[in-house]
């Protein structure tokens, strides 16, 4: 099997050494982790006090940070938007039979008539440092009754496991006896 070449490419430069010329081009590296997407413009569009007409997005929102409250609508993206005319109220609620620390506290936006807009209760605008000082004093007392709630647990188990041993071991002792008295009348000796 007789390889035939050219005559150009026998005496061609450095064929016959096996030496190669250098590259003409650089050779390119890769990159990679370089796209990147715009950012979605999120967060709260109208804040507190601010005029709007229905329609107007009030929220824009992944998941619901934020929750309809009253004259307010909520898209399938949970933007929060206005219903009626009127200006706009954020309100929060307390929630202490709520397991989750986070949703204990919810927070609502409302859209309140110009006519109603100060008679929104009290109790419900709640400023954060005493509804997180709320949060924490029912934390603790959730965290001391959950104890409490475990121990009696543990203590029901073990008193279960014990009554549940007691009655096996009588169980077992009556069979036991009940074995001896069968091999006894059959005139079979058992030695303890």
């Amino acid at each position: 099997m007789s390889v035939q070449r050219s005559f150009a490419q026998i005496f061609r430069p450095g064929f016959l050494s096996g030496s190669r010329g250098f590259a003409s081009k650089a050779a390119g590296g890769s990159s990679s982790n370089t796209k990147d997407s715009a950012g979605r413009r999120l967060g709260v569009k109208k804040f507190g006090g601010k005029l709007v007409r229905p329609g107007h997005i009030l929220v824009r929102q992944r998941g619901t940070k934020f929750h309809p409250g009253l004259n307010v609508g909520m898209g399938k993206d949970h933007t929060l938007f206005s219903l009626i005319e009127g200006k706009v109220k954020f309100s929060r609620t307390f929630r202490p039979e709520v397991p989750n620390q986070r949703a204990r506290l919810r927070k609502f936006v409302n859209v309140l008539p110009l006519d109603q807009y100060d008679q929104l209760p009290k109790e419900s605008i709640e400023t954060a440092y005493a509804s997180r000082q709320r949060i924490r004093k029912n934390n603790l007392e959730m965290k001391g009754k959950q104890r409490e709630a475990r121990l009696k647990i543990k203590k029901e188990k073990l008193d279960l496991i014990e009554r549940h041993a007691a009655e096996h071991k009588a169980e077992r002792e009556a069979r036991v006896e009940a074995f001896k008295k069968r091999m006894q009348s059959q005139g079979v000796g058992i030695s303890a």
